[in-house]
């Protein structure tokens, strides 16, 4: 048996966005800094389009008495996140002062203009149906991949925006820098921040700033806590022609390179005669030709295939009379979720998962059924981590989640 088709697509992407402009940075206090929000802006506008050829080809035939061998070829396609096709930016604030190793403040930039992700698919299988409703499959697959979408981080200003907390020469945040230096005062967020804003409580006299951080600071000791206080209430720190240009980490999707995958899965299904008792297993392995190192250059963007872990599942059956139950452990390896993530070009990776489930449901009727499902009954934390497995992101606890349900046919 054979089935051969083709279809034609074609995509118009149509993205409208109100771009507000950010006005400033502004320094508040120690390691508060802050992007200034502006008035909304107008509308930005972005289009894209375009077309794909996408045949498929499904070819089967009975080799032996109840073996199955199955080919088939296809291209498909799989379109970029709506939400990276927003034609807007969106710019964040440093941790921290510049000037005392601030990470680089993320912005974001989305791309309009993507294209979907495209794939040349072939698969083969072999299914031995040995009895009824009881089979034994083995299939590989392989997938070649153009367009995968990806993310990469570049370096850059985004509305003319200046950074107050520099430290540069000739800035106020540089006089700031190296009064602290020549005097021996630890390099902290709180003093540098003070003495930066001392001289614009002066209007840039160095000398009032000077005798008014003398005043307030005990060596060993530091600043005063009610004057620094009152200072960072009164005093906000603005960037001014003279600090220079901010530099931001600008995250953002970006159709990188080819690549390939491939795998196998081994899947078997048995009933027990009549009894209704059951079982079946499966196990997927995927590979991937483009892995990521943890220990890359944190300055090189990363190019690597995301998602691809392997799986596996075995699940207990019952299914007679109407009465129909299902315990399924189901698992997945650890997986690469992201790449580029942040300032230093992290990845992402989620860490191994496995969940207990269960299930039962009755036909009280023909037209009417109940069910209850039960997800995670061992509680099974959800783990991501960036270049190590010490190096938590994100934990979320989880609990088992209970579904009732009810179905009614008319």
């Amino acid at each position: 048996n054979a089935l051969i088709g083709v279809r034609y697509e074609q995509t118009r992407v149509n993205s409208v966005a109100l771009q507000s402009v950010p006005a400033a940075i502004r320094w508040a206090s120690d390691n508060d800094l802050y992007v200034d929000g502006g008035p909304p802006g107008g509308a930005v506008v972005e289009k894209a389009k375009y077309d794909h050829l996408l045949p498929s080809l499904d070819f089967n035939i009975e080799v032996l008495d109840n073996v199955v061998a199955r080919t088939s070829f296809s291209r498909t396609l799989a379109r970029a996140d709506y939400g990276n096709l927003f034609a807007s930016v969106t710019a964040g604030a440093p941790n921290r002062p510049t000037a005392l190793g601030a990470a680089p403040a993320g912005a974001t930039v989305q791309d309009p203009g993507l294209l979907p992700l495209e794939s040349d698919n072939f698969d083969v299988s072999v299914e031995w149906y040995y009895k009824p409703s009881s089979f034994v499959s083995v299939g590989f697959f392989n997938k070649n991949v153009r367009n995968f979408i990806g993310t990469q981080v570049t370096n850059g200003n985004l509305f003319g925006l200046r950074d107050p907390s520099s430290g540069t020469a000739g800035t106020r945040s540089g006089v700031a820098l190296d009064y602290l230096r020549t005097n021996n005062i630890p390099l902290s967020d709180i003093n540098l921040f003070a003495y930066t804003a001392l001289l614009v409580q002066n209007g840039g006299n160095q000398a009032a700033a000077t005798a008014a951080f003398q005043a307030n600071y005990t060596p060993g000791v530091g600043l005063g806590t009610a004057f620094y206080n009152q200072l960072a209430t009164a005093v906000d720190i603005v960037a001014n022609g003279q600090d220079p240009l901010f530099n931001f980490a600008i995250s953002g999707p970006v159709n990188n390179r080819e690549g390939n995958i491939h795998g196998f899965e081994i899947a078997w299904t048995h009933f027990f005669g009549q009894s209704g008792f059951g079982f079946s297993a499966s196990y997927t392995m995927v590979e991937g030709d483009v892995n990521v190192d943890p220990y890359a250059d944190p300055n090189v963007n990363i190019f690597a295939l995301t998602g691809l872990g392997d799986s596996a599942n075995i699940t207990g059956i019952y299914d007679k009379g109407g009465l129909s139950a299902r315990v399924s452990y189901n698992w997945r390896d650890k997986y690469l979720a992201g790449t580029n993530q942040g300032g230093n070009r992290n990845p992402l990776f989620t860490a191994a998962f496995g969940t207990l489930d269960a299930s039962i449901s009755y036909d009280i009727t023909d037209n009417i059924a109940v069910s209850l499902e039960a997800v995670n009954l061992t509680s099974e934390p959800f783990r991501q981590y960036a270049r190590t497995e010490t190096n938590l992101v994100y934990v979320q606890e989880l609990k088992p989640r209970f579904y009732l349900g009810a179905r009614f046919r008319f």
